[in-house]
């Protein structure tokens, strides 16, 4: 069973999945290197999912294995830092390639605990 803390976190991983998602919808690799504001949102959205998995406990994260949740971390300690430069084109996959499989598991998550 999910705690209130978990349940909220989750539900707002899934929100801002779904901004992402919304945001790069139609949108090519070239449209998105080319718009800043695009860049902006998902790269915020995609920190603050990183940021919402940090406050998972290690207990919460253990039970849910299939979830990369150290990548997620990594990648917003790496958006946040820049570490040199951001990649936008691991920006772009991790918007195009990743994010709806997490919001789908986020969500059975949810599911499967109500």
């Amino acid at each position: 069973m999910l705690t209130v803390k978990e349940k909220g976190i989750l539900l707002s991983i899934v929100k801002h999945c779904c901004r992402v998602e919304d945001k790069i919808a139609g949108v090519s690799l070239e449209s998105f290197v080319a718009d800043e504001d695009i860049k902006e949102i998902v790269s915020f959205n995609i920190l603050q999912i990183g940021e919402l998995a940090k406050n998972l406990s290690s207990d919460f994260v253990k039970q849910y294995p299939n979830v990369p949740w150290k990548d997620i971390k990594g990648m917003r300690d790496w958006v946040a830092h820049g570490y040199g430069a951001i990649n936008l084109k691991e920006i772009w996959r991790t918007a195009t390639d990743d994010i709806k499989q997490l919001r789908e598991y986020c969500e059975e998550i949810i599911n499967e605990n109500n």
